[in-house]
């Protein structure tokens, strides 16, 4: 079957934006008094496609209905997009937390079923077999050889940190494999290339905060940024108020320097991740305006994740008795 045009795709993608939640919509559902009243109001949106009434929905079960909508929106994506294989790179830590979920699971003897996502591109059927059979030779080739990694290094010791490690670093050669052989040189380079360093700088200041050895480093540094691995592994013992002008290099080196700069300021890790997602939202909201790539595809998806993020936070506010505060994009 061919792949729809760019036109139609973006003429499908534009239909589809305007069921997005809006910053007043998502308001007015924070000043809910209760759960049920919150439930109501979302549902009055049209959100949910897939739930016909509310009172087919329980109470407590929102988190279905997000999932629900989720993947619905993954569904659409991998039939609309024009580049599958592109698209499908924003859709690995569906797949990566699915499998470190089964494989966790096996480990534990315990069932995943509960906390899997659908919607990666990995069938979850095909994907519960081939952790179960220890089989992996449908996957593509840098994946197939880290399970099968994992597999012998679970043959002798079980090491759920490292399993996880390894699947993320999968995750990135993943990433860098296609970018590199589809020669992409625009957002989606720009986005994993600022994740990648991003990542990686966390990963630093964790290792100089826990007194890791090199080798534990090394595990968790991943590929595709800007700034060869080589340098983060040679700042292991780099104070952090000199880290800056040490990482400041690649495309994304002025933005990391902020970063790190006001983290030792505080001391506080988590205003990292928090200034990456910035950065990575940034680049999307620039992408969606050009329609003559996968910006404004890749941009819904997102768009979905925000919006399902904030429906978290709003529920879990009203169920835990405190006042609901949106995410930033929303104010």
């Amino acid at each position: 079957m061919p792949q729809p045009s760019y036109e139609y795709a973006l003429g499908r993608i534009s239909v589809l934006s305007t069921h997005l939640l809006t910053a007043a919509q998502l308001r007015r559902i924070a000043e809910a008094s209760t759960t049920k009243e919150a439930m109501k109001l979302l549902l009055e949106t049209g959100y949910g496609e897939n739930v016909a009434t509310e009172q087919e929905i329980a109470l407590g079960e929102i988190d279905f209905i997000i999932r629900d909508q989720l993947q619905l929106t993954r569904k659409r994506i991998r039939e609309l997009t024009p580049d599958a294989e592109l698209t499908g790179l924003f859709l690995l830590p569906v797949d990566t937390h699915n499998l470190k979920a089964l494989l966790k699971g096996r480990l534990l003897g315990t069932s995943a079923d509960g906390i899997l996502r659908e919607g990666g591109n990995f069938d979850l059927s095909l994907l519960k077999d081939m952790v179960q059979t220890k089989y992996y030779e449908d996957l593509p080739p840098i994946y197939n050889e880290t399970l099968n990694q994992i597999e012998a290094d679970l043959a002798r010791e079980a090491d759920p940190f490292r399993l996880s490690a390894q699947l993320d670093g999968a995750l990135f050669r993943q990433a860098k494999e296609v970018l590199d052989r589809k020669k992409e040189n625009g957002f989606i380079r720009n986005y994993f290339s600022l994740w990648a360093d991003y990542q990686n700088t966390i990963s630093l200041i964790r290792a100089q905060n826990l007194h890791w050895e090199l080798s534990q480093l090394r595990l968790v540094l991943v590929d595709c940024g800007d700034i060869p691995k080589t340098v983060f592994e040679e700042s292991l013992d780099v104070p952090p108020e000199q880290l800056g002008a040490r990482l400041n290099q690649g495309s994304h080196g002025a933005e990391l320097v902020q970063a790190i700069n006001e983290f030792a300021q505080t001391n506080e890790l988590a205003v990292i991740p928090k200034r990456m997602k910035e950065g990575l939202n940034l680049i999307l909201r620039r992408a969606k305006w050009d329609t003559h790539s996968l910006g404004p595809i890749v941009g819904y998806l997102e768009a979905r994740e925000t919006e399902a993020e904030a429906l978290r936070m709003i529920f879990g506010a009203i169920q835990g008795g405190f006042e609901p505060q949106l995410p930033d994009v929303y104010a």
